[in-house]
This record gives structure tokens, C-alpha cells and sequence, in this order.
């Protein structure tokens, strides 16, 4: 089975262009890791013809928008053990992650059947034996059985309020989570201004080629 699509491989970006915008963004470019992201987001744009993993599909904006700005999470560098990817859906922070992070053990959670099944692809056509694609959805009801993470980043899933009191369990001590969002917070951080966790770090930059501003909230749960 190769997936949806047939009609062969979607022009993604290239390694040249991912290297110039990774470069621009001061990230490093080894050979392996930018060969993996090239197919990463030629395959994603492949499969999006028949299920919607993704809204940006200009190469460029995948490659600034998608590629670029998950990479922006090695400001926080290192990620030791565990790191579980909440709501992975096109596989973005965690495959590059997993690219750049080969002694990182990776958990991609995903809801969506068929969004697990291109991770899963995506995880074998790269053999990253760090990743693991796991169905299911938190919630306050039913613990999950993939155990505690040292590190737990999402992208926009939701405003950091409603997600920090479910995510809380499944971080070992000593753990962190990292919210990645718009200037300011754009996905908001709680409907009520408050969130059980403490801001320990906040990482703002500008994505390359004038493509927006983002920012990084590192948090805590106040009683980790």
C-alpha cells in the first residue's frame, strides 16, 4: 500500500530550498536530515490530495511554514528520553524532530485514523525506529497508556488553559511542556487568562522570508 494519490509524488520543497531557509533561520543542515524532511513534505502534500492534512501548500510555505518553524523547538535543546508530539497531524514538530533527534525517543499522538496512517507511512519511508504513532485522544475520563514524557510540544492544538490539566499526567518529573504559537499567544492561553502551569521561558523569532512572527512558551504545571 502506498497511500492515497497515485498520480506519483507532489512537488514538494527541495533540499536546496529547505537548506537556504533552515540556514537563514540559523539551523543546522546535515545532508541526512534535510534528504528526511524533503520527502516528509513531498509525501504530506501527496496525501493531502485525498485527506486534509494541511491548509500551506506552496513549497516554500511548507518548507518556512511546517519545516522551518517545528525546527525553531532546538532552541530548547536538549530533549532527552521521551517527548510525546500532542495532536501530531501532518507530523509536524515531531518527524523533523525525530530527523534531527535520532537519540530521542518520539511519540506522535494522533486522533485521526488517517492521519496515523501517513505518520505511519511517513515513519517507514524514513525508518525512524525513534517514533512511535500512537491513535487516541486525552481526555479527563481514560489515561492513555503510553506512560510519561520528558518533553511534551504541540503546535497550535488548543489555548494552553484547556490542554495543560490533560497533558499534566503524562509528564515525568522534572518535565516541561512547550506551546508552540502565534505572537502574544494567538491561540490563547485559557479562556480565563489562567493556566496551572508557570511560564519558565519564552523563545520569540521571526520566521525566514517575512512569513510571520512566532513565539515558544516553555511551562511547568504548578504542582510538577
Amino acid at each position: 500500500m502506498t497511500g492515497p494519490g497515485k498520480r506519483g509524488p507532489a512537488a514538494g520543497p527541495d533540499a536546496g530550498v529547505l537548506r537556504e531557509f533552515l540556514r537563514e533561520a540559523g539551523i543546522a543542515t546535515p545532508d541526512e536530515a534535510i534528504e528526511g524532511l524533503a520527502v516528509h513534505a513531498g509525501e504530506m502534500l501527496r496525501w493531502n490530495r485525498s485527506i486534509r492534512l494541511t491548509a500551506i501548500v506552496d513549497p516554500v510555505e511548507v518548507a518556512v511554514k511546517h519545516v522551518v518553524d517545528s525546527l525553531e523547538l532546538l532552541r530548547f535543546a536538549p530533549f532527552p528520553g521521551r517527548l510525546l508530539d500532542f495532536g501530531s497531524g501532518a507530523g509536524y514538530p515531531g518527524i523533523p524532530l525525530a530527523l534531527y533527534l535520532p537519540g530521542t525517543r518520539i511519540v506522535l499522538l494522533e486522533a485521526s485514523a488517517k492521519k496515523c496512517a501517513f505518520l505511519s507511512r511517513v515513519r517507514s519511508i524514513l525508518r525512524l525506529n525513534n517514533v512511535k504513532v500512537v491513535q487516541g485522544r486525552i481526555s479527563e475520563r481514560e489515561k492513555l497508556p503510553i506512560g510519561r514524557f520528558d518533553d511534551i510540544v504541540t503546535r497550535a492544538t488548543a489555548p494552553p488553559g484547556e490542554i495543560v490539566p490533560l497533558l499534566a499526567p503524562y509528564l515525568a518529573e522534572g518535565g516541561r511542556m512547550l506551546f508552540m504559537m502565534g505572537p502574544g499567544g494567538e491561540t490563547g492561553r485559557g479562556g480565563s487568562g489562567e493556566v496551572p502551569a508557570k511560564v519558565t521561558r519564552i523563545e520569540r523569532f521571526r520566521l525566514p522570508g517575512g512569513m510571520g512572527d512566532r513565539e515558544i512558551v516553555e511551562m511547568v504545571p504548578l504542582d510538577a
